[in-house]
Parts: C-alpha cells; structure tokens; sequence
C-alpha cells in the first residue's frame, strides 16, 4: 500500500499532535507491504528531506512537493493535523482531534474563517475521518454534521519508557512539584490550577512548586528557570522556582523529550485541569512516567485517564486543591494512582494506535477504490 502523507508540519509541531503524527508516522514507514511518501510545500523538497527523516528516526524517507502527489497516484492521502489545508484527486483520511474552532469561535470573520476552513473541507472530501475519542466523534457529527458511519476511533497511544530517567533533577526553592504540560491557551484553565496551588495548606503551599511546561501562551511569561548541570560526571537538570502569588513557579516553555521524560518522572503530581480536549495525550503521557495524575473530568479526558486518575469537575479550584493535597499528604493513595496509571499506559501503546490508523487507510482506500 501507498500512502502519501501532509508532512507540513512535521519538522515544528511539538503540541500533542505533533507527536501524534510522528509516532504513527515512524512505524507507518517500518510496516512490511506499506510504502510512505512525505507532502510538503516546499518547492525544491530534497532540501528539507534529510531533516524529515532524522525527526522520524530513519535514514531516509521519500518527499515531494504536495503538486506532485496526484502524479505518483497513492493508494491514499492521510491528513493528520486537524483537517485538510490541502486537496488533490486520491481517496483521503484526515485526522480531526477536536474541533475547538467551532466550539470557541475566533470573534475576526477572517481569523474564524481561516481556522473552520481545514475541518469543513474535511467534512466535505475525506473518504473517512480518524478522531482519538468518543467525545470528539460527536464533536464532529454535531458541528461538522459528518454522519458516524464516515468516523473512526482511534485512541492515541503512549511510548512506556523502559526505565525511568535517571538524570539527576534537583529543585531550587521547592520539596516537590506539580506539573501541568501543555499550551497556555484560556481552554487548559490554568487559573483554576493556579488558584488550587494557593489555597493548598500553608505547610504544602510552601514547599510545592508549580511547574508549568509548554509552548507559553498571552499573559504567561517564563519564570524561574530549567538548565543542565552536571553532578559527579553525570548530567542533570535543576528547576529554580520563583515565588509569584504566594506559589512557588517555574514556567519554561518548551523542552525537549528527554527533558519532558524526566519532568514527568520527577512530579508528585501531575494535574490537567482543561475544560476541552480531544484526547488529553499529557494525561497518558505522565501515567507512563509514574505520576499520580488529577484531571477534569471533562471532555474527552476522562478516555485518556481511564479508572487510572483523580476526577475533578472542571472550574472547581477548591476541589482541585483538596485532591492535589490528598495526593500529596497520602501515600498510598499516591502509590495506588502510580500503579494504576502506569497499567493503563500498557494498554494504549503507539503500536497499537499506528496498526489502527493503518487499517483506516486500507478501508478508505477500498471505499473509494470499489
């Protein structure tokens, strides 16, 4: 099978969706029977080819300009960046992972119409539509208006690290930290986890950081600081945290996976207080690492998490501070969440989600083919 797929975001997306596309994309390329080309914009795409395959891990990967897809006559287009931007004449499977657009609305008639456009032309030409969860399924059929029959599916998956990191991670200023990961943007609702830190108990207040990790949106300026160091010849990291609104904070902006890996492994709590997602990939993403994780029961979270998180309604800081200081005070509560959320991510694997999309392709191809 021949699969031609919209790299155009492949070399700068580090969101969850990021991810996503290449850890589907990686095992696409070693699958037996199947052969993958990489879209771009570019015009002279040799030049980008060598970085495109060093971001998915592999020697080399075949890339041409998308004006050259139509050309080669794939079996299938996947489109995995929420949507279509782009359209030629081959059967085609877009991923939409939420269709916040619809729900929150750019108030600009331009900026609305620039940012509905990819998912209406989803909804209008894609042969099937790959989606992470139930909730994001209705999403679709309820503002798109895409009947079920032309949705499926797939759950996103998590890499288990085989042991956890073992570089040394020392915090300046804090005991301990929760985590949030993620883009700053108003839906993550982080002043509902800001406002839970400063009502913790004095004795926790204190000697709990608030790390926060991800691309920074308006309103959220770095804090604190992340840098190397290196302690008796090995390399680690030291968080310094800075006291904002009587809570001690780091926020640094993007880091990269080795960094993350190690962020995950080191919290005493992970928390996710999003009011909308299409999946929640952080959410795995910690359980994978150990991190006892607390969530808003909100969305689609709720099928990331599993039985394996602490719920909580969403908007509701005094119940996210009583269950941050819950699992903070209570170790075996903190143990159980530990064990239950790295049981959980054994059963969502990359492997699987890529075997699932797979069959997607091969089923839209024959739809479109018969």
């Amino acid at each position: 099978m021949h699969i031609a797929v919209d790299a155009v975001n492949l070399l700068h997306d580090r969101r969850g969706i990021g991810r996503y596309a290449r850890a589907v994309l990686t095992r696409l390329c070693r699958y037996a029977g199947v052969r993958v080309t990489l879209a771009v914009p570019h015009r002279w795409p040799a030049l980008v080819a060598g970085r495109l395959a060093g971001e998915l891990g592999l020697r080399r990967v075949d890339v041409v300009s998308r004006r050259g897809v139509a050309t080669l006559a794939p079996d299938v287009v996947w489109y995995p960046w929420n949507g279509m931007t782009w359209r030629v004449a081959v059967p085609s499977v877009a991923t939409v992972h939420d269709v916040w657009p619809f729900v929150s609305p750019a108030e600009r008639e331009r900026i609305r119409r620039n940012e509905q456009t990819p998912f209406r032309t989803t909804a209008e030409h894609a042969a099937l539509i790959v989606t992470d969860s139930d909730f994001s399924k209705g999403e679709i059929v309820r503002y798109l208006g895409v009947p079920e029959r032309r949705i499926r599916v797939v759950p996103l998956g998590v890499d288990a690290p085989d042991v956890v990191p073992d570089e040394p991670l020392l915090l300046d200023g804090v005991s301990q930290y929760v985590l949030f990961v993620g883009e700053s943007e108003p839906r993550k609702d982080l002043a509902t986890l800001r406002r839970a830190m400063q009502a913790l108990p004095d004795a926790l207040r204190m000697t709990t950081g608030l790390l926060i990790v991800g691309k920074p949106g308006l309103g959220l300026a770095p804090r604190g600081g992340l840098r190397s160091v290196r302690r008796n010849g090995k390399k680690g990291w030291i968080v310094h945290f800075d006291v904002a609104d009587g809570v001690p904070s780091a926020v640094t902006g993007e880091v990269a996976d080795c960094v993350l890996r190690r962020l995950y492994a080191g919290a005493a709590v992970f928390a996710f207080p999003s009011r909308y997602e299409g999946f929640g990939l952080p959410v795995l993403e910690a359980m994978a690492h150990g991190a006892p994780v607390v969530a808003s029961e909100a969305a689609s979270i709720p099928e990331a998490g599993g039985d394996a998180a602490l719920y909580v309604a969403p908007g509701d800081w005094e119940a996210y501070a009583a269950a941050i200081a819950r699992v903070l005070t209570d170790i075996g509560l903190a143990a159980q969440l530990r064990a239950a959320g790295l049981a959980r991510a054994r059963t969502m694997s990359w492997e699987r989600c890529a075997e699932q999309t797979l069959r997607v392709l091969h089923e839209a191809a024959a739809i479109t083919g018969s």
